[in-house]
């Protein structure tokens, strides 16, 4: 089995050259293990790694199209305007991207500035996730009430 190690094993009955056979099948296998181990796990996580950043930039490049489209931001370099806003320091792409769009709309109705408008968005959506469909159903109900008066 091993070259190597043939004058060693001849010299022994059959029981002991199975168990050396064994014994060194084992170490082998053990210090391959060992020896690739480490660059398999490094490698992989490299990988991992790329894989990941390929789909956050895809994410991005689909929201900022999204927001881009639908109200003439261009996101790429969005930094807010208000200091202390709940959502500072935090990427788009955290938020869901149909209430941001949802977000931005409504708070158009409170300014012209569409930055400023996509930021008051995210700090609403910092506190509740999907503020603006809470919003839109409440006053779906108020609208219902007040028909019926």
């Amino acid at each position: 089995m091993f070259p190597c190690f043939d004058s060693e094993v001849r010299n022994h009955g059959s029981r002991e050259k199975g168990m050396i056979q064994r014994w060194l099948s084992y170490f082998l296998l053990a210090s391959a293990v060992i020896v690739l181990h480490p660059v398999g796990v490094f490698y992989h996580d490299e990988i991992a790694a790329a894989a990941q950043a390929t789909q956050t930039q895809e994410t991005f490049e689909r929201y900022r199209k999204a927001i881009k489209d639908a109200f003439g931001i261009d996101i790429k370099n969005f930094k807010g305007k208000l200091a202390g806003g709940e959502a500072d320091g935090q990427p788009l792409t955290k938020f869901d991207l149909n209430q941001l769009l949802m977000g931005i709309k409504v708070e158009l109705e409170h300014t012209s500035d569409r930055s400023l408008a996509l930021e008051i968005a995210t700090d609403h959506l910092e506190e509740i996730p999907d503020y603006y469909t809470r919003l839109k159903k409440m006053e779906d109900e108020a609208e219902k009430q007040e028909g019926k008066k």
